[in-house]
């Protein structure tokens, strides 16, 4: 990971220690686009790997293109999925405050079943690969 990613990563992350309740929940959502890209980089992948043909230059242009998409899954799936899990945990902690409780608790729900969607669509998709 390039050291510019690395601190796009941690500025996302105290961005949402510094959000309010309710800017929380479009942090929630924008974890579950990026994980969403890290979903279709690995079926982008399962496609590649499939299509590679018989001709030289058709496998050299799908073995780049799994590589690729392969950094490129490994790079969203892993700062979706961190952001997520660091989202459960921010927001667990703001619902106790009373005034945003309402919003950490929206949050805190849709941050932790999308990690937990994901965490069993991996194990299934695993055992289908």
């Amino acid at each position: 990971m390039r050291a510019s990613n690395l601190f796009r990563f941690i500025s996302h992350i105290m961005n949402m220690i510094a959000a309010s309740g309710k800017k929380r929940i479009a942090y929630a959502f924008a974890n579950i686009i990026i994980m969403a890209l890290g979903v279709f980089f690995a079926v982008a992948i399962k496609w590649l790997a499939g299509n590679m043909g018989e001709s030289i230059g058709m496998l050299f242009a799908c073995g780049f293109g799994i590589l690729i998409c392969a950094l490129l899954a490994l790079l969203c799936f892993l700062q979706g999925f961190v952001a997520q899990i660091a989202l459960v945990i921010i927001a667990g902690i703001g619902m106790f405050h009373p005034e945003e409780r309402a919003g950490n608790v929206i949050s805190f729900l849709i941050a932790l079943l999308t990690t937990a969607g994901l965490i069993a669509a991996l194990v299934i998709f695993l055992k289908m690969v």
